[in-house]
């Protein structure tokens, strides 16, 4: 049956149902993917602002440590021993020097913290205090806090971050980043993730009070130097992204057999669906169990949602065949509309669920 040669009502029933259905799945996709898409493209601006002392920072620090010591600091990346994105940290062993000329007094291995982690251990391998030359080297295991970003995951990159923060203010001490020296162990392998990029930076930290330092005037600022390490890490494969969705597979792969025996078969299987929507409303729980409880609206969630939308259309669709059947009596255009439906829903479930996650993976 062609189109032209349809009733007026068939006609009206056939395109309500397919613009209806193409619009709410293009809006989706076009907010989801763009959401996708501007997180992933956003990583670059955020990479390089991290490792650059903002303007009107860099001008006081210019000022205050005019007469400081400069401290040449690298590091030296050994292991990466634990992501934990369900606890928000990472770990990280790594060789740090400190190098300056001038007053061996300042001890710099013991004068500096971890911002935002603890040492779990950290042992001397090097002190060497020469005429003028100071160098010190420790190699330090360390548990840093870490609020990932998760609305790409389970396709996800995360930039990691050392921050070596001096206990001196940039009166006295200012760093100065070895970046011809620093680097990280080539060997390095961290279990599901590809390193893609890594690069050493100076900063600064700035606080809001003096902390009742007296050695600080009234009202004057508070500010230190730091050394950052950055690191960013891709997903290796598309594992992790198979496991959290192949339930997801099955049951929309079911109702999608569910409409087409519909519609060549003449059966109504309606009583099957409700059992595929519940599997795939559980679905979300195995991404979400690997993930903080302060859960981001993201690709897990776009990814179950886009499957849900696909079993209702599923239903609908049924549910519209079957009234036309029993009202109108009128199994060919039945047939008709079920076969029309079943490809349009077919191939948004296809792409659907190829764009998602080619908008959320960083190609490197």
């Amino acid at each position: 049956m062609k189109l032209k040669e349809m009733k007026t009502w068939q006609r009206k029933k056939l395109l309500f149902s397919i613009i209806m259905i193409l619009v709410i799945a293009g809006t989706f996709l076009g907010l989801t993917c763009s959401a996708l898409y501007r997180d992933k493209t956003a990583e670059d601006g955020y990479w390089y602002d991290a490792l650059e002392v903002p303007q009107d920072l860099a001008q006081k620090v210019e000022e205050y440590g005019a007469d400081a010591t400069r401290v040449t600091v690298g590091t030296y990346i050994e292991n990466l021993k634990e992501i934990n994105l369900k606890s928000c940290n990472f770990r990280v062993v790594f060789l740090a020097w400190f190098r300056w000329e001038g007053d061996p007094k300042l001890d710099m291995a013991g004068n500096f913290r971890v911002y935002k982690g603890f040492m779990n251990k950290m042992e001397y391998v090097k002190d060497y205090h020469e005429g003028n030359m100071n160098y010190q080297l420790v190699r330090c295991d360390a548990t840093i806090t870490k609020n990932y970003w998760t609305i790409r995951f389970p396709l996800e990159s995360h930039q990691l971050r050392i921050y070596l923060e001096s206990n001196y203010t940039v009166d006295d001490v200012v760093f100065v980043p070895d970046t011809a020296d620093s680097g990280l162990n080539q060997n390095l392998s961290i279990s599901g993730f590809d390193v893609i990029r890594s690069a050493t930076g100076s900063y600064a930290m700035e606080y809001e009070n003096a902390h009742g330092d007296p050695e600080v005037p009234a009202g004057g600022d508070l500010i230190t130097s730091e050394h950052v390490t950055a690191l960013e890490i891709n997903r290796a494969d598309a594992g992790l992204y198979v496991k959290c969705f192949i339930a997801l597979v099955g049951t929309l792969t079911w109702v999608l057999i569910t409409l087409f025996i519909c519609t060549y078969h003449h059966v109504d299987p309606l009583a099957m669906i409700p059992a595929a929507l519940f599997g795939t409303v559980a679905n979300v729980m195995v991404g979400a169990n690997l993930l903080p409880d302060a859960l981001q609206t993201g690709l897990v969630e776009f990814v179950n949602l886009w499957g849900v939308m696909m079993i209702l259309m599923c239903a609908i669709v049924i549910i519209n065949i079957n009234r036309v059947r029993k009202k109108y009596e009128d199994k060919e255009f039945s047939q008709q509309y079920g076969r029309i439906l079943f490809y349009i829903i077919l191939v948004l479930t296809l792409l659907g669920n190829t764009l998602l996650p080619f908008c959320a993976y960083m190609f490197v």
